[in-house]
Order: structure tokens, then C-alpha cells, then sequence
């Protein structure tokens, strides 16, 4: 708490001296800089980004009141929907923002009527070619690294995603809510410990040591070896999603009620949506676009990357987000609280 207090004020410092125009919060290297000066020249508007790097210090900051001074929000289907029925974030249709019809059908409803989807994709594995001999194809190659990786693995503080390796290992859904499912994925993390170089997000943690030597393979998600092979300016890092199947994650991008420049954000996720703009947005950042005007335009060497846009056989055995109750919610917390803690003192 202590961190995510410092984090708030570090973004009332940076947004505070920006004098005008759209604030945007969002993962860091999640929105092409083409776009961000394509709208700019085209509107006259800035556009400013304010990073967070994980799902809870998002969702953390937007329960406060600095939720504020943001203007938008790319953030998950699932807390879309529940931020939205909390009345933070702006419901949209179609008449204020037109290009939703360009979004496939098979997500246009993730974000309720709360946002519109952004990008979508699965959670996997990234690895450095030029350190890993043998690309991992299991969960289990994460759970329990060679001799040759062990210290040199990287995971997430997230209470869904960080159980997923585990649970899926384990035969169990990933949000399944019983007890001895969600035991069972702690005592698999907890073993993984000493093997665990960071639970810093792989993009975080690149961005803040590009010449970083000691992380080889990670949790991630589809499109982040693109980034990190941008950030570092060689083509070293690959993605794979484990044989066993893995999450499809939908993300969306939302206007904040209490954004004082509601029209502005509007015209902005109707600009992204345009068919050209979603095109260049996804080539450039390497993700699945949730625009089906868009795919004409995206590049060939994306759409036929398998990463990217995953087989009907892996689709079959990944499951969607779904809403967690309270109490396993709790539960999960308490368990990334507990990984938290001992990584820390290890």
C-alpha cells in the first residue's frame, strides 16, 4: 500500500504540471506512438500516458480519487464490467462512438456496454532463444526450469494470472473457486520460489534494465515479444502458449466518468477504431486487434504468427475471464500476499 500511495502521487506530479488534453491510463508500450502523433496532428489534442503495471495497482488507483485525473482507461473485460456497474466508468453506444461496429462480434461484448474492446489474446510463456536450449512447450517448463534456468525465471503479482501455470498443471479450471484447487496452485508457485528471479511484469522490468542478463524465461502475454524485442532492439525473445491451454484475455479501452473531457475521449476511441488507425496500432505494437475492419491492413507475418492468433485446438482448451466471487477473490489475494512476502525474504 505503501508503494501504490507513492505511485499516486508520483502521477498527481506528472499530470498536474500537463496543462491540457486527453490523460490516458495504461499498460506501458500498449499504444503505438504512429497513432498518438497521427491523432495529435490530426485534432490538435495531446494525449498523455500514464503507465501502471499491473491489473491491481490499476484497479487500486481507479477506486481512489485519483481516478480523476485520467480521461481513459485500457483495462480488462472483467473489471470493466464491475467498474462500469460502480459507476466509474461511461457507458457507451454506438451513436457516440460509431466504429464499434467495426469490432468482431465474437468480443463485442467483453466489455459490457462499458468500453469497447481494444485487443484481445492469451497468456503464455516468453523466452530468451539465445539463453533457452530447448523452447518450453508446458507450464510445467515455467513450474520447474531446468537446472540452467532456475533463478532466472520472472512471473506476475496478479491473483489470477500469477495461479494459472499451477492450476492448468493441475488439470483444475483457472478460476475455479475451490479451496483445495487454489491450495493445491500455492504449494506448485510456493515450490517455484527459489527459482524466481522477479515478480515484476517482464515489460517493467525490461523497460527499467534493458541490458538485463539474468531473466530468461516468463509469464507474459501474446504481442509482449514484440515489445520487449523493440525495447531491447534484437529479436531474442519468442512466445509460446503451453500445450495445456491457457486464458483468452479481452482488453478494453473506457472513458472515466469523471473525466472532464468526455467528447474529446469519445472522438479518441472512435479515431482508434477506425479501420486504418486499429491496423497500424496492432502492427505496430504486435498484438490481436479486436477490429475486424482492421485485419485487410494488418501485416501478413502477424496474422499468420500462431502467438498471436492461436489454433482452433489451443482456443479449445482456453478458457475466457470470467467474474471471481469475493471470497475467492480473498483468497487468491492472500495466497499472491503470502508469494509476495516470501520471494521478498528469500
Amino acid at each position: 500500500m505503501k508503494f501504490l500511495t507513492l505511485l499516486v502521487c508520483s502521477v498527481c506530479i506528472n499530470i498536474q504540471s500537463y496543462a491540457a488534453g486527453l490523460v490516458l491510463f495504461n499498460w506501458q508500450e500498449y499504444l503505438s506512438t504512429k497513432v498518438i502523433q497521427k491523432w495529435q496532428d490530426e485534432t490538435g489534442i495531446p494525449l498523455k500516458e500514464v503507465y501502471y503495471d499491473s491489473d491491481e495497482m490499476r484497479d487500486e488507483v481507479l477506486a481512489t480519487k485519483s481516478a480523476e485525473q485520467f480521461d481513459l482507461v485500457i483495462i480488462d473485460s472483467i473489471s470493466a464490467q464491475l467498474f462500469g456497474k460502480n459507476n466509474k466508468l461511461l457507458p457507451l453506444t454506438t451513436s457516440e462512438v460509431k466504429n464499434i461496429t467495426n469490432i468482431e462480434k465474437r468480443w463485442l461484448r467483453s466489455c459490457g456496454n462499458f468500453g469497447v474492446p481494444y485487443f484481445w489474446g492469451t497468456t503464455g510463456i516468453v523466452y530468451r532463444a539465445d539463453k533457452v536450449s530447448s523452447p518450453p512447450t508446458s507450464w510445467k517448463d515455467l513450474l520447474y526450469p531446468s537446472p540452467a534456468l532456475s533463478g532466472h525465471i520472472g512471473m506476475v503479482e496478479d491473483f489470477t494470472d500469477t495461479l494459472i501455470p499451477a492450476l492448468k498443471l493441475s488439470g483444475y479450471p483457472i478460476f475455479s473457486e475451490n479451496v483445495n484447487h487454489l491450495k493445491a496452485a500455492y504449494e506448485l508457485l510456493k515450490q517455484q520460489l527459489p527459482k524466481v528471479l522477479t515478480y515484476n511484469y517482464i515489460i517493467s522490468y525490461i523497460s527499467a534494465k534493458p541490458n538485463d542478463e539474468e531473466l530468461f524465461m516468463a509469464l507474459a502475454y501474446s504481442g509482449d515479444e514484440y515489445s520487449l524485442n523493440d525495447l531491447i532492439g534484437k529479436e531474442i525473445w519468442k512466445f509460446v502458449v503451453p500445450k495445456e491451454g491457457t486464458s483468452l484475455w479481452v482488453d478494453c479501452i473506457a472513458v472515466l466518468n469523471s473525466s472532464k473531457n468526455q467528447q474529446q475521449a469519445l472522438t479518441f476511441i472512435n479515431f482508434l477504431n477506425s479501420s486504418e488507425i486499429a491496423a497500424l496500432n496492432a502492427n505496430d505494437t504486435g498484438t490481436a486487434t479486436a477490429n475486424k475492419a482492421a485485419m485487410p491492413f494488418i501485416d501478413e507475418e502477424l496474422k499468420s504468427d500462431q502467438s498471436l492468433y492461436p489454433s482452433l485446438e489451443i482456443l479449445d482448451k482456453s478458457e475466457p475471464y470470467r467474474i471471481i466471487s469475493d471470497k475467492s477473490m480473498s483468497q487468491r489475494n492472500r495466497i499472491m500476499r503470502a508469494l509476495s512476502k516470501e520471494h521478498e525474504t528469500k
